[in-house]
């Protein structure tokens, strides 16, 4: 990650006691900037929440009507490839 050259946008946040002194200790044990670890501590956390694809396409699984051998019927495949007449 490219913290100084890839970072453009500042955010200011209220933080509890409790949240900052620990966020103060985790800096100076891992001799990392605090916007460094809050920025990481948010990309984690968007990789934890985000959805796949699948999950996206999740709803119009079973939504498809047609017969279910699709693939291994070969009445089906016969006609794989061909135009349809309109």
């Amino acid at each position: 990650m490219c913290y100084h050259r890839c970072m453009s946008e500042t955010l200011t946040v209220r933080l509890d006691d409790a949240l900052a002194k620990a966020l103060a200790d985790e800096a100076q044990r891992s001799s990392q900037p605090k916007g460094r670890i809050v920025a990481e501590a948010l990309e984690a956390h968007f990789r934890r929440t985000r959805s796949s694809a699948l999950q996206a396409l999740r709803q119009y699984v079973g939504c498809v009507s047609g017969p279910p051998d699709l693939s291994t019927n070969k009445r089906h495949l016969a006609t794989l490839g061909r135009r349809r007449r309109p």
